[in-house]
Parts: structure tokens; C-alpha cells; sequence
């Protein structure tokens, strides 16, 4: 009898995994100051010292903060170790136990309690993490951006072809320099009003 729990329960952790998919709720609310929030997706990074994917997630996170943009961190199962080679800029960090970090909901409150609608993703485990997480944040009406310079995968095709599906789905691929670009221009344009 105890040889059938522990069967069933192995069938469901293989399957279950094979089919995650991205989860939906609530749709956010039009903010009167929308904000945007830097989503730094993962644990270890399937990359060598000095790639320059690190390096582009390094300085999107030096420069969230004082561009006055939100920054998350979102690990596997509570407890997973972060890569170190990935800057720690706060303790914002949320586990998730699916593929989309939305299954924590502690991740949408948050966001909601800082009137974000803009998600930036970075994903050091590009899929199947950042597709699902990025089609569970489009599917609660969030503004998704992926950084396309900044996503690591287990392979160059299976990264794009998430980055490709993010896209059809309505995410926005950008470059990292760009996305610094569009945030000093924000806090420009905040700091005149």
C-alpha cells in the first residue's frame, strides 16, 4: 500500500511538471501613477563568468532602484540558492513552486500594493519559468517587457523559442541598454511634473 502512495505521488510530480502552464486571476486595475517593477526570475544561471547575459541582469539591477523602478527577485522552491554571481540589491525575494511565480500570490499583491502594471523579466531559467510567468502576468492584464539580452535558457533554441512565444502572446522583447534607456527617461520625465 505505502509502494502505490509513493508511485502515484512520483506520477504526479513527473506529470504534474510536464504540464505546468500559466496561471490567471484578477485583472489589475488602471492605476492614476502606474509604476514598473524589474522581475529577476531564477536561481543558478546556466552561464559562464563575464557572459554577457549576467552582466546585462548586473546592471539592470544597479540601476532599478534609482531610476525608481520596483525590483523583485523570484527563486524556485523556498529555500533554492541564488546564483552569487547575480547581484542581491534588496529582500524582495518571492518562492515560487510552479514554473509562473504567479502560483505565489504574495507576488500579485505585492505588485498591486505598488500599483505596478509594467513587469520587466529577466529570466535565469528562461523556460520554462520566464514564458509562464510572462504569459501569467499577460493574462492579468500586466504590460510585460522581456529583456531578450538578459534571459538565459538550457540552450539557444529552447530560449528562443520562448522568448518567440512570449512575443506572439503580446510581451515586448527589448534589449537591456534600451529598457535603461526608457527608465531614465521615465524618472526624467516624473521628476518635471
Amino acid at each position: 500500500m505505502k509502494l502505490k502512495g509513493s508511485y502515484a505521488a512520483a506520477l504526479a510530480l513527473l506529470f504534474g511538471a510536464a504540464c505546468d502552464r500559466p496561471t490567471s486571476g484578477a485583472r489589475i486595475p488602471v492605476y492614476e501613477r502606474p509604476q514598473v517593477a524589474l522581475v529577476v526570475i531564477g536561481g543558478k544561471v546556466p552561464a559562464q563568468d563575464g557572459d554577457p547575459m549576467l552582466a546585462a541582469t548586473n546592471r539592470l539591477i544597479d540601476n532599478a532602484r534609482p531610476l525608481g523602478v520596483e525590483l523583485v527577485y523570484v527563486r524556485g522552491a523556498a529555500g533554492a540558492a541564488a546564483d552569487p554571481r547575480v547581484r542581491a540589491a534588496n529582500d524582495q525575494v518571492f518562492a515560487s513552486a510552479r514554473g509562473d511565480a504567479f502560483s505565489n500570490p504574495e507576488l500579485d499583491r505585492f505588485f498591486r500594493s505598488r500599483a505596478v502594471d509594467h513587469l520587466v523579466l529577466t529570466g535565469l531559467a528562461g523556460e520554462p519559468s520566464i514564458e509562464l510567468t510572462g504569459r501569467g502576468a499577460l493574462n492579468r492584464g500586466y504590460k510585460v517587457m522581456v529583456v531578450s539580452d538578459a534571459v538565459a535558457a538550457t540552450s539557444t533554441a529552447r530560449r528562443d523559442r520562448a522568448l518567440e512565444s512570449l512575443r506572439q502572446a503580446g510581451a515586448e522583447l527589448i534589449a537591456s541598454e534600451r529598457v535603461l534607456a526608457e527608465w531614465a527617461r521615465r524618472k526624467r520625465y516624473l521628476g518635471s511634473r
